[in-house]
């Protein structure tokens, strides 16, 4: 009896355990899953299903002479948002061919896939991850390889590969398999459904670039993409190349957000004081009627102003004990949020258009939810929110930028 007691406490410890770990804290943590040698007629349709029903994008690498027959399969899975990647023409070992091979291979391959998907660009994944410095020359692209093998070419059961991903799995990870086996197909529903309670959201190889803020380079190989040690640097030479460069354009124009002598900062995090003194510019610098009543915000406070008349419009709150705190980062769904008490709730409901559901959609907190669906109704598409929202992200400069740009346009 004592037995059974031990072991019922230690189950429920481990229930507890598994409930704090499902909480998110502070930053997406997020890993890539790829797919290998397809599109296969018979488990390249049950992976894409399998990845749909959780609400997750994969990166699909194909061989090109391989979609014949397939290219409806192909076309949808790109149209459902699947990023479609290339494997080279026909699977061959690229080690010992020459340079002319090599391109052939790869350009074969992009056409085939071009032509079926409409799309122009795909990244490589050579057969066996072959890496020469002929293939880093000639394939026209960044070469993506993984940094989670959990087969490693071996027939191995998809509980084991789960195991083992699950067990070693880091923050921007790129996690192999292959959409040809009942294996990997177990394989990956098991590594998913064990790793999205722990705060992992999964992405596209393309979108994992993206929102660590890197630029992968043809020719250059990337196994994982963690997270940078500094996100908010930026080479403010390439800020014209930002995905957020015609917001912030605006903003610099309008002088509702302006650079520093060192540059506009596009990764830097949204303080508090910071998106009070953007959303009262962009509302038009309305006076306030008194001083704000937060007991850190001094009245000679740069943003003492902007923090009045957030305050008295509801804006901005505290977040208890009466104060303020300028310099905490704002959130993602905190900045939506207060957008949202700036737009005249009488003009527009919140049921007038599409709400798109994220893979993260059941991270936003029930508080936050009315107001990001209202904003995503009324017709924001953030070009940087493809599959995720991260809700409790620090939101960036460039993200403020855009949120405000979009408002300035239906306010």
């Amino acid at each position: 009896m004592k037995h059974v007691r031990r072991w019922a406490a230690a189950a429920v410890l481990v229930l507890l355990l598994a409930q704090l770990l499902t909480v998110p804290a502070g930053a997406a943590k997020l890993v890539a899953i790829t797919f290998d040698d397809g599109p296969n007629q018979t488990w390249t349709p049950q992976v894409v299903e399998a990845l749909n029903q959780r609400g997750v994008k994969g990166t699909f690498f194909m061989v090109g002479s391989w979609v014949a027959t397939k290219e409806d399969l192909v076309r949808s899975m790109a149209e459902q948002g699947h990023q479609i990647a290339n494997h080279t023409w026909e699977h061959l070992n690229l080690t010992g061919l020459d340079a002319g091979e090599v391109r052939l291979q790869a350009e074969r391959s992009r056409e085939r896939l071009a032509e079926v998907t409409g799309q122009k660009n795909f990244w490589v994944r050579t057969p066996f991850g072959v890496r020469t410095q002929t293939v880093l020359n000639n394939i026209d692209s960044p070469l993506i390889l993984w940094s989670q093998d959990p087969a490693a070419g071996k027939q191995v059961s998809g509980e084991k590969m789960a195991r083992s991903v699950i067990r070693n799995i880091k923050d921007g990870d790129i996690i192999l398999l292959h959409d040809s086996t009942q294996d990997n197909l177990d394989a990956a529903c098991r590594i998913i459904d064990a790793l999205q309670p722990r705060g992992y959201d999964f992405v596209t190889v393309e979108e994992l670039f993206r929102l660590r803020g890197v630029t992968p380079r043809n020719g250059v190989i990337y196994k994982s993409v963690p997270p940078a040690a500094d996100p908010q640097a930026y080479d403010e030479n390439r800020l014209e190349s930002h995905w957020a460069w015609p917001a912030i354009s605006l903003m610099e124009d309008t002088g509702i957000m302006t650079g520093d002598e060192e540059g506009w900062h596009p990764n830097r995090r949204l303080t508090r004081a910071a998106a009070a003194v953007v959303l009262w510019r962009a509302a038009g610098e309305p006076q306030a009627r008194r001083r704000a009543d937060f007991l850190d915000v001094p009245k000679s406070a740069w943003y003492a102003e902007a923090v009045a008349w957030a305050e008295e419009a509801g804006v901005i709150k505290g977040t208890g004990a009466g104060r303020f705190s300028p310099a905490a980062p704002v959130t993602r769904q905190q900045l939506y949020v207060m957008v949202d008490r700036l737009l005249d709730r009488g003009s527009v409901s919140v049921g007038t258009g599409e709400v798109r559901s994220f893979e993260d959609s059941f991270r936003i907190s029930g508080w936050a939810r009315e107001a990001v669906e209202r904003i995503e109704a009324l017709g924001f598409t953030s070009r940087n929110d493809r599959e995720l929202f991260r809700p409790q992200d620090p939101a960036t400069r460039a993200e403020a930028a855009e949120l405000v740009a979009w408002y300035l346009g239906v306010r």
